[in-house]
This record gives structure tokens, C-alpha cells and sequence, in this order.
């Protein structure tokens, strides 16, 4: 049994971003909606998939490198900036009443 491996090394960054990555965005984005979500559930979540995706013989999981870790960089930035724009709406709806 072959075990698996990415489609390019790991150091590869060719078309590491790419529509997907603004599809991550915005799941993360909108998971940012759900108030007991924190940081720490979006990087087990995100972390764990990624490393997932290492095993599963689909060709949609079948990417490099660079791509995993934009994956995660765009998960990131899409909670964080969720939770901002959330933030951001509390303050000024507080402010105004």
C-alpha cells in the first residue's frame, strides 16, 4: 500500500490561492457569526482538515503545500475579520442608543 502524498512538494506555492480560498473565507466569515465559536475551535477545525485532506483519494484534496497553508491563512482571516465587523457593529450600535 502506497501511503499518500501531496500532489507537489510541500515548498510549492504555484497556484497556492486560488476561488477556494475565497470560498474559505467566507465559511469562516460566517462561522464567525456563531458566538461560542473562538479562535481556538477555528484552528483544530482548520488544522485537522487540512491534515485530513493529506489522506482522503479525492482530486479535490489532492493540492500542494502553499495551498494548505493559504487555506489556513484564509480561515484565519476570514473568522478574525468576522469577528471584527461584529465588534465593529456592537460599538456603534451601542454608541448610538
Amino acid at each position: 500500500m502506497k501511503l499518500p502524498q501531496m500532489n507537489d512538494p510541500f515548498y510549492t506555492f504555484n497556484n497556492s490561492i486560488n476561488y477556494y480560498s475565497l470560498l474559505h473565507f467566507a465559511e469562516y466569515g460566517v462561522l464567525s457569526l456563531i458566538p461560542f465559536v473562538k479562535l481556538i475551535h477555528v484552528v483544530i477545525i482548520s488544522v485537522s482538515w487540512e491534515v485530513l485532506e493529506i489522506f482522503l483519494q479525492h482530486e479535490w484534496a489532492n493540492e500542494s503545500g502553499g495551498n494548505k497553508i493559504f487555506d489556513l491563512i484564509f480561515n484565519f482571516l476570514g473568522f478574525l475579520s468576522g469577528k471584527f465587523l461584529i465588534k465593529q457593529y456592537q460599538r456603534k450600535k451601542s454608541i448610538s442608543l
